[in-house]
């Protein structure tokens, strides 16, 4: 049982026609399927995860749905594979999971991946570098170029973080007496986590600090008091606590940013505005990308961003300067009090990754206040994640935000039942109509 998989799988499969029993060779035989079974889910979706049309940030560069769905199924598969693993193993490696976060975190913190960009542009090919060499750069360069960093240290988590991925590493296997020896080039995943616009730096920074500790607070002190873990952990709620710490308000903009490709991009897949020039507001906003993508596409649009007077001017300039000034406003707006009575205008209320941020009273008070606020016939549209809904992937992967938003917000992720019910008793009459986006979120669509 303590074995490891693959080869135990192997071994098994070996020959399944030479086995001394039946019961033996159709032990052998499930084996041999369990292996195949596993190697095309890794191969297949090895394949869909790196086909270019799964990183763009234009709707037209969505997967068709058939292969979407091809991927969803492919990773039910690879959930399912953990009943493969022997269990000492299995739990071996979920104890030991946040080695690979610390070793991300502390190569993104120390700017490691700007710096090795920075090394190795600055090879010149001329100077007798190869091509090949002309993308690597010695670790020890990296710690004299950052200073005062222990460079043998520094080189191991290099070495781990092309353990993960992020980092190219020569000789590939590791082999060497000397960590320091290594040398190091950037793959496409640690370019994301270089300081620049629209990198995933700020995001992995802000997992790893003040949600990680908000997280282990969920689960030390929560658990007896019920308050969130951030107020356990910060004294105060999440979004109180960012407006009078502008660095990490700064960050935490930065964040929903980089996640605009994840979340704006399969929205507008499979969405529409109620109207070629219907007005569209985008409640709870932030700097306005939603809204200036969706602007963007649709040309006859107008819109308003609303969130906190904090966040308005940034709105402002982030939409001047993507030239949308004239047909995007943004309006302070306190999602639990009475709106602004500029968005009467409103014919679509988009709620986009709101509602999960808050718990069912304060939920039920915002649909309230829009529904106030709102003309007849106007639409709602909420884009959130529907717990139980999806592949097995998304449903499990639902369960660990769930908890994530209950330790940063004390809220949670909603079933389809939920979210009828708080828009039931925010007294709202249309009906929920859920349509599937292709992402771990749904689009729920009531006439108000």
């Amino acid at each position: 049982q303590d074995r490891a998989p693959l080869p135990h799988l192997a071994v098994s499969c070996a020959s399944p026609f030479e086995a001394a029993s039946p019961i033996v060779a159709l032990m052998s035989l499930r084996s041999c399927i369990s292996l195949a079974v596993l190697l095309a889910a890794v191969a297949v979706g090895y394949l869909l995860a790196t086909m270019p049309q799964w990183q763009g940030d234009s709707a037209d560069d969505l997967p068709s749905w058939p292969m979407y769905t091809l991927g969803g199924m492919m990773g039910d598969v690879l959930v399912q594979s953990r009943t493969l693993l022997p269990p000492r193993f299995h739990v071996a490696m979920l104890s030991t999971a946040y080695w690979q976060s610390e070793v991300l975190y502390t190569l993104a913190r120390l700017g490691i991946f700007d710096a090795i960009e920075a090394a190795t542009s600055s090879i010149s090919i001329a100077e007798g570098g190869t091509s090949a060499e002309s993308g690597l750069t010695s670790c020890t360069v990296i710690a004299e170029r950052l200073g005062e960093l222990n460079a043998d240290i520094l080189c191991r988590y290099m070495r781990a973080g092309a353990g993960l991925g992020l980092l190219i590493m020569a000789p590939d296997d590791g082999r060497v007496q000397n960590p320091t020896e290594l040398r190091f080039g950037l793959t496409a995943a640690g370019s994301l986590l270089r300081a620049v616009p629209g990198g995933m730096r700020d995001f992995a920074l802000y997992m790893n600090e003040e949600s990680r500790d908000a997280f282990r607070s969920a689960g030390t002190s929560s658990v007896l008091s019920g308050r969130s873990g951030f107020v356990e952990a910060f004294g105060e709620e999440h979004f109180a606590w960012h407006e009078h710490h502008s660095e990490m308000q700064r960050r935490f903009d930065a964040v929903m940013t980089s996640l605009t490709p994840v979340h704006v991009t399969p929205l507008l897949g499979d969405w529409k505005p109620p109207a070629a020039n219907s007005t569209v507001c985008d409640i709870g906003g932030g700097q306005g990308h939603l809204l200036a993508k969706i602007l963007q596409q649709f040309p006859e649009t107008r819109g308003w961003v609303a969130d906190q007077s904090s966040v308005v001017n940034r709105s402002s300039a982030f939409l001047k300067s993507r030239g949308l000034g004239d047909r995007g406003t943004a309006v302070a707006a306190d999602l639990l009090a009475p709106m602004p009575q500029e968005l009467v205008a409103c014919d679509v209320f988009v709620l986009k990754l709101i509602l999960h941020d808050w718990a069912d009273a304060q939920a039920v008070a915002i649909l309230r206040n829009i529904a106030r606020i709102a003309r007849t016939g106007a639409r709602l549209d909420i884009v959130d994640r529907v717990l139980g809904e999806g592949s097995a992937m998304e449903i499990a992967d639902g369960w660990f935000q769930d908890l994530h938003m209950h330790a940063n917000h004390g809220a949670k992720e909603r079933t389809l039942a939920e979210f009828q019910d708080v828009v039931r008793r925010a007294g709202l009459q249309g009906e929920v109509q859920p349509t599937r986006l292709r992402a771990a979120m749904w689009l729920l669509q009531v006439v108000l």
